[in-house]
């Protein structure tokens, strides 16, 4: 059988986790971004909100799947006349791991993700947007603090082009229903 796409094969390997795993739960997440690198010029230093919404596969023994999706925007940052803002839109997945063997307590994660990104610079007389559809890459720490509430740090990367980084250091608190 030839899998003709990555979104077909992480369909197929979800579906084969939710069988052997327990029920998933869902959620939401608020984020606040630390944009670093060329972001953190492009917005100047403006941190951006976030919010997103996951479900979360328990595969035992301390491991989990997290699909999500999450939506940042950083605040217009005034440059003279000129106006500069970016958000983006990511379709990812997490790998989670927890080191006291079960779901709660402290773990570690990593995430690849398929990020939309806009920049917007504006003046006067002239407004230009450019679109791009990059991938992004995560890793970060978090603290599951009981089955609905955890928090979480994680640094997340994406390569805009050859003179270009949208990195950002984000935060956030998930909800798990």
């Amino acid at each position: 059988m030839k899998i003709s796409s990555p979104l077909t094969l992480a369909v197929l390997a979800a579906a084969a986790l939710s069988l052997q795993a327990e029920a998933p739960r869902y959620g939401v997440q608020g984020l606040v971004n630390i944009p670093l690198g060329d972001l953190k010029d492009f917005v100047d230093s403006k941190p951006g909100p976030g919010v997103g919404v996951h479900g979360t596969f328990d595969l035992g023994d301390g491991h989990m799947l997290r699909p999500r999706l999450d939506y940042s925007v950083f605040p217009e940052a005034s440059f003279g006349s000129l106006k500069q803002s970016a958000w983006d839109l990511s379709l990812g997945g997490d790998y989670l791991y927890f080191i006291a063997g079960k779901p709660e307590g402290l773990y570690v994660t990593g995430g690849l993700a398929v990020v939309r990104w806009s920049f917007e610079t504006k003046d006067a007389f002239s407004k230009v947007t450019a679109d791009t559809t990059k991938l992004g890459l995560a890793a970060g720490v978090g603290y599951q603090w009981n089955a609905t509430v955890g928090t979480e740090l994680r640094y997340v990367y994406s390569k805009i082009d050859r003179g270009f980084n949208a990195d950002a250091l984000q935060a956030g608190v998930a909800i798990r229903f």
